[in-house]
């Protein structure tokens, strides 16, 4: 086909915004963006599932600070990235969704495997909308980018039919801007505001969330700690931004996977929210005393506000809030309360990670993880996702920069870990990358291995078998003294990575995991290490359940 078609125009779009992959499962109306990755900068990287392929477009932006880009066809292949779009929404990530249709001509007419998939897309997405017009195609791209990236990211769906990607289209606009508002900056009335309720408080809590990643606010975050000597959390995308090592760290923004952190609400007389609303993991802010000062910043002002009204409601990107506060010059602050919250977490921490056992029921979850921090090399990104093991490695995972954490779990996904991996891994060649993960959440999308070892991505699962769905199956069995259907048999998973041309290794003893570990690293390959673990209840779990 030759000239200039709409697949063109969408190639050289994405390429334009620093695309660098369409994740994919091959659908005959995607053809026209297929052939146009022929003439623009953008590589496709076909996957096994479409629920996979969006979630590798969305740890693409989890890693890369940009939307992620899938392409899926018509009908059943749409309604398999609803799950990822959920879990996106949730969790405020971007990444688009592009999504095959029969032509124009037979819309509503029940083609083969058609449908219209807007009703299904729009409650999971930030924005939904269907091209009928080649012309448009650049308007409709623009119009996802800027809903994606604007205020609380979050994904988009765009459906263009293979006739419209298909016929002819103009080329891209020569004037192109980024497309993203991150909202208003400060007054000077407000930074003073500010700066006074922050030098006035004694026992003060810094909570850095999500728009500390979007804002690129980490520098200005560890210079915030640094200057204020301040008592931090970080929850959700916030993790890694700053040493989690660092004196003043009091733990993870999980109230079920920090019980210090419900003591350090209680007391605080100053609850600064940066980038984050009081979600579930933070209680709703059901734990800040009355009496406490409440900020509270986000460049959404939808965000602001939301669960607990604050005394101070900044609508402000991140980077902007934490670099006002490098003129505060508090005086009052506690220092032993400050130190000691911080200390409480550490002494908690070390409490749950047990020394070493023998054997016999394998490697506790707990020091499993602690162990694989301590043998991955600088800067290797972690995944996890959602069960019990996940919470087992959430606490222990101290993640300091450039190190990322990439954890699935807002909206309760399963599935996610591998496809994470694969993306983080394609995103940033030279980095490690480790996929934690439970013998059930491996079964998900397990066979994304192979993909990674298509495309040259060898990252390395750690599956925690414990034989058991645990996050179910521990409840159960102390709220009802049995389970029922929740027993996982051991299955040889790294014979499975094996037999697609991987490396695979078993342990059951922590003397031998650093020689498995090690072994895959050096691989080259895409690489699980199956290790034995015993079914523990997670704080997490216990907390919420």
């Amino acid at each position: 086909m030759s000239g200039y078609r709409g697949g063109d125009l969408v190639a050289g779009l994405l390429a334009a915004r620093g695309v660098q992959h369409i994740f994919s499962v091959s659908g005959g109306p995607l053809n026209p963006i297929y052939h146009g990755t022929l003439r623009a900068p953008v590589r496709i990287v076909h996957t096994r599932h479409e629920a996979a392929a969006a979630f590798m477009a969305e740890g693409t932006a989890r890693v890369t600070r940009s939307p992620g880009v899938c392409a899926v066809t018509l009908g059943p292949g749409v309604t398999n990235t609803v799950t990822p779009a959920l879990t996106a929404t949730r969790a405020g990530v971007p990444f688009l969704i592009l999504g095959g249709q029969a032509p124009v001509g037979v819309l509503d007419k029940e083609s083969v495997m058609s449908f219209d998939p807007l009703p299904v897309m729009r409650p999971v997405t930030k924005y939904a909308a269907r091209v009928v017009d080649p012309a448009r195609i650049e308007e409709y791209l623009d119009a996802a980018w800027i809903a994606m990236t604007s205020g609380r990211p979050g994904p988009a769906f765009l459906e263009i039919p293979v006739d419209v990607l298909a016929g002819a289209a103009p080329p891209p606009s020569p004037q192109r801007g980024k497309g993203s508002h991150r909202g208003p900056g400060l007054s000077a009335g407000q930074e003073d505001e500010l700066r006074s309720l922050v030098a006035d408080a004694r026992r003060p809590l810094l909570v850095a969330g999500d728009d500390v990643l979007w804002s690129a606010a980490d520098g200005a975050l560890a210079d915030a700690i640094e200057h204020l000597r301040i008592p931090f959390v970080s929850l959700r995308l916030g993790r890694g931004l700053v040493d989690e090592r660092h004196r003043l760290c009091a733990g993870v923004g999980y109230l079920g996977s920090n019980p210090p952190l419900r003591r350090t609400l209680a007391e605080a007389d100053l609850v600064l929210v940066v980038g984050h609303e009081f979600e579930a993991d933070l209680g709703y802010g059901e734990l800040v005393p009355p009496d406490a000062v409440v900020i509270q910043t986000h460049p959404d002002a939808g965000v602001v506000g939301k669960f607990l009204i604050p005394d101070l409601g900044l609508v402000a990107a991140s980077d902007r809030v934490l670099g006002a506060l490098r003129d505060s010059e508090p005086e009052g602050f506690d220092e032993a309360w400050c130190e000691g919250r911080a200390g409480a977490w550490r002494a908690w921490l070390d409490s749950i990670v047990p020394e070493r056992q023998p054997p016999v029921g394998g490697i506790h979850p707990a020091r499993l993880t602690s162990l694989i921090e301590g043998m991955m090399p600088a800067g290797t990104t972690f995944v996890t996702s959602h069960g019990n093991i996940d919470f087992w490695a959430d606490p222990v995972l101290r993640i300091r920069p450039p190190a990322r954490y990439l954890r699935a779990g807002q909206s309760g996904a399963l599935g996610a870990e591998i496809p994470f991996g694969v993306a983080a891994k394609l995103a940033s060649p030279a980095g490690a990358v480790v996929v934690i993960v439970g013998d059930g959440g491996f079964a998900f999308h397990g066979l994304e291995l192979e993909t990674a070892l298509r495309y040259g991505a060898p990252i390395v699962v750690v599956v925690y078998d414990d034989e058991k769905w645990g996050a179910i199956a521990l409840p159960q069995q102390r709220a009802y003294g049995t389970e029922i259907e929740l027993d996982l048999p051991r299955r040889a998973w790294w014979k499975v990575m094996e037999a697609m041309g991987g490396h695979g290794e078993f342990v059951e003893d922590e003397a031998d995991l650093g020689g498995a570990l090690e072994r895959s690293l050096r691989s080259g390959v895409p690489a699980v290490v199956q290790v034995k673990v015993p079914s523990v209840e997670s704080p997490y779990v216990n907390y919420h359940s």
